[in-house]
């Protein structure tokens, strides 16, 4: 009776577990960029930040975990992610809503941007083993304050899609940014300390 209560349970959590969507998606995961993936409520405080016409919001971020595997090994894992469930659209009730979805996507390719420059200086810096922790977190710290800056200047300079010229500038910066560093698209970092 206990052992199948116990399988139940089990089968329970499984099934629950299986059934819930995630909370974020890493950017090399989606395919297909489509308002669908906006699941948040519209959020008062991005639209006393923003402005209260404001269409839509891509919440984004940087994510880094590491294990060390051994005293001269470690691996790091750096990942762009898109938070639906704080991402949100006024669509289908949007002018332009192509070049919104194109603005909205810029977000999340700057994000990816910043996280394959992290992976470039990482697979570049000879860390130790003893400092390694510390150096990665200052690191990362550094160009997420980069990237927040970044997202900040691409929606002032291009007002949120507006500036369809700035706009146009963006979109070629981004592409660029995305092929130049292409080399830099694994997520995991495979590190060998120095002594």
């Amino acid at each position: 009776m206990m052992k199948t209560l116990i399988v139940i349970c089990l089968i329970l959590v499984h099934t629950f577990l299986s059934a819930q969507k995630p909370v974020v998606i890493e950017y090399a995961r989606i395919d297909d960029f489509k308002w669908e993936l906006f699941e948040g409520r519209i959020n008062k405080q991005h639209l006393h930040e923003m402005g209260h016409n404001t269409g839509a919001v891509t919440v984004s971020s940087l994510s880094y975990t590491t294990l060390q595997t051994s005293p001269t090994h470690a691996t790091v894992s750096i990942t762009a992610r898109f938070h639906p469930e704080e991402s949100w659209t006024r669509y289908p009730n949007l002018k332009n809503e192509k070049e919104a979805l194109k603005h909205e996507k810029g977000h999340l390719e700057i994000t990816e941007i910043y996280a394959r420059r992290i992976r470039k200086v990482v697979s570049r810096t000879g860390f130790k083993s003893h400092s390694f922790k510390d150096e990665l977190r200052d690191l990362f710290r550094n160009i997420a304050e980069q990237h927040r800056n970044e997202q900040i200047k691409y929606d002032k300079e291009t007002n949120h899609s507006i500036n369809v010229e700035n706009q146009l500038k963006w979109n070629a910066w981004i592409d660029e940014q995305l092929s130049s560093l292409s080399d830099y698209t694994a997520i995991d970092i495979k590190l060998d300390f120095h002594r």
